[in-house]
């Protein structure tokens, strides 16, 4: 885990604060990852899961140029968070009452 925060750009380890490297990239898209010893990798903020896929790949690649040898599988989307407006402030005290 120190080998790949410390040959790769933008990537930090703490293992006292959080027990995976967490690396960011700009390209393909504004995205983190998360990769645990275990060998999971978590990607967050990309916009599509094609975006996901193809930063989950540029991730792979990086840890693999520094030494490592890397195979991608199981990719599958885990979770999507949706946003809007209401154009209204929600009084959400109100909305609690009003359920029970």
């Amino acid at each position: 885990m120190k080998d790949i925060a410390f040959k790769c750009r933008n990537a930090e380890y703490n293992p006292k604060r959080f027990a995976a490297v967490i690396m960011r990239m700009k390209e393909p898209a504004r995205t983190t990852a998360l990769i645990f010893k275990t060998g999971k990798m978590v990607i967050t903020g990309a916009k599509s899961e094609q975006l996901s896929f193809d930063a989950a790949k540029q991730y792979a690649k990086a840890i693999q140029k520094v030494g490592n040898n890397v195979k991608l599988s199981d990719f599958e989307v885990q979770n999507m968070v949706g946003s809007c407006s209401v154009n209204f402030k929600i009084q959400l005290e109100r909305l609690f009452q009003s359920e029970h």
